[in-house]
């Protein structure tokens, strides 16, 4: 792969970075719920304010990143450390768009407006998803995770996502009632995620395949 290759799939890669954390703020800022994966980190900043959405974002994606090495053993390949300022992009985005959306508040939107405003942050995320992969260069730490534990286990890939999408779930719900004695950031808008964002995600991953191989026959052509 030349380096004219290289550097085009990581710019892809990290416009999808960018995409998928304005997905995910677009969607906390519609007031449903966020998405299932970032609950946990939305559900601690709601309990410690002093630390931000992104910051314990980080925090969850460094923890996952130690848990794939952890997995891996030696096969864990050393280009992966680059997951780390990945995921620091990443979590900084999801704050810099969180601000950027302050003026959403949900309090005085129409409900139809919030359900709007969630959707679209599902096409954004889905999106964003979807350039990452097609990238074909880096993952983050939390598909890293997943995809580790289904090396480990030998189990599918897909199957194992679910089971930590919904063990992540799980513990959110229980973090907020033990943090807050309610149940925060976790509503109905998190089960719409969690149904369609995979399917928008495969939708645009077929569709943006065929730009990751026009990226690969020019440089060949060049040569």
């Amino acid at each position: 792969m030349s380096r004219s290759e290289l550097v085009r799939r990581y710019g892809i890669f990290t416009s999808g970075v960018i995409f998928a954390a304005l997905g995910i703020a677009l969607i906390t800022r519609a007031g449903l719920g966020t998405s299932a994966v970032s609950g946990l980190p939305y559900v601690c900043s709601l309990i410690f304010p002093a630390l931000s959405f992104g910051t314990f974002n980080f925090i969850f994606e460094i923890l996952l990143f130690l848990g794939q090495a952890a997995l891996l053993g030696r096969a864990f390949s050393r280009v992966q450390f680059l997951q780390l300022p990945a995921n620091f992009v990443f979590s900084y985005c999801i704050d810099l768009w969180m601000w950027v959306l302050h003026f959403f508040i949900p309090e005085v939107l129409p409900y139809p407006v919030r359900l709007l405003l969630l959707l679209i942050g599902c096409v954004l995320l889905g999106f964003g998803v979807a350039l990452e992969v097609v990238a074909d260069v880096l993952i983050l730490s939390y598909e890293g995770f997943v995809k580790a534990l289904s090396q480990r286990f030998h189990r599918d890939f897909g199957h194992t996502e679910l089971v930590v999408d919904n063990t992540i779930l799980v513990l959110a719900i229980l973090t907020s009632f033990a943090g807050l004695g309610r149940l925060a950031g976790l509503r109905e808008g998190t089960i719409i995620g969690t149904l369609i964002v995979g399917h928008i995600s495969g939708f645009f991953c077929r569709r943006l395949a065929p730009l990751t191989k026009r990226l690969c026959q020019s440089d060949a052509l060049a040569q």
